[in-house]
């Protein structure tokens, strides 16, 4: 399965809830698990990678030639999970697909086409916005997760997301309509704004994820010391929601499998 992380917004714990779904599912469930970092600011790579001196190849070049795809993925400090690298690299190649490939937004699956076979679940870290590079997403994507963090109103973005989804179904390079959900991070039952937004969620009808990410500082701590929130904190509240969230979609790779 392949799922990609994805909002209009920064700041909504898309990076966050990459790194730990994938490392839940490596950890817990044995699931070969892969981070894709889509992203040129590459935190994921910055908090994934073995190391800092790494100086080969990334997706910049997997987007430009499927064949070396292989060759930007490594083993990531996470029991069980892979990194294909990101780097600012990725700035350019929106710009660099328009001018050199036919079918621009085919990039990222035909990348993944040559890989997929060696994971179960495939995780892509994507950039604010809505770019060249988030559009390969939600193509190359069996499902769509859309972090919201409450106190910004990222909703707001999830409708531009389901417009360009029918704007490529429409255009035949979607398959068939991906699972769109909603994840709400940094979630506080206290506050009243919080539970409004969620109501609002549960009103409109949006496909929301049961579990939700509590707001928890071992999230951001386990960042900033390159730490999967299982490693830094597993008995935080940011371990127990995400290891909730990675025993879902478990459940669904299997079935799906």
């Amino acid at each position: 399965m392949v799922y990609a992380v994805v909002n209009m917004k920064g700041g909504v714990a898309k990076t966050t809830s990459a790194v730990n779904i994938a490392a839940a599912l490596g950890r817990y469930h044995a699931r070969k698990a892969l981070v894709v970092d889509l992203d040129s600011q590459a935190n994921a790579t910055s908090w994934l990678a073995p190391s800092d001196a790494y100086d080969g190849p990334t997706m910049a070049q997997a987007l430009a030639d499927a064949d070396v795809t292989a060759q930007v993925i490594g083993k990531s400090t996470a029991p069980g999970v892979s990194l294909a690298y990101g780097s600012r690299a990725l700035a350019d190649v929106s710009r660099e697909l328009r001018a050199n490939s036919p079918v621009p937004g085919l990039a990222l699956r035909n990348a993944l086409a040559t890989v997929s076979g060696d994971y179960e679940a495939i995780l892509l870290d994507c950039p604010p916005g809505l770019d060249l590079l988030s559009i390969n997403a939600l193509i190359a994507a069996d499902e769509l997760i859309v972090p919201v963090d409450s106190q910004s109103m990222a909703l707001s973005g999830v409708t531009k997301i389901r417009e360009n989804v029918a704007e490529l179904l429409r255009a035949k390079l979607l398959p068939r309509m991906p699972r769109i959900r909603i994840l709400l991070t940094m979630y506080d039952a206290r506050l009243s704004l919080d539970r409004a937004v969620k109501a609002r969620i549960e009103e409109i009808g949006l496909d929301l994820f049961a579990p939700v990410i509590r707001i928890n500082t071992n999230l951001a701590e386990a960042y900033g010391l390159k730490l999967s929130i299982f490693d830094y904190a597993p008995a935080s509240t940011g371990a127990a929601d995400y290891g909730a969230l990675a025993a879902l979609l478990n459940q669904e790779i299997g079935l799906a499998g």
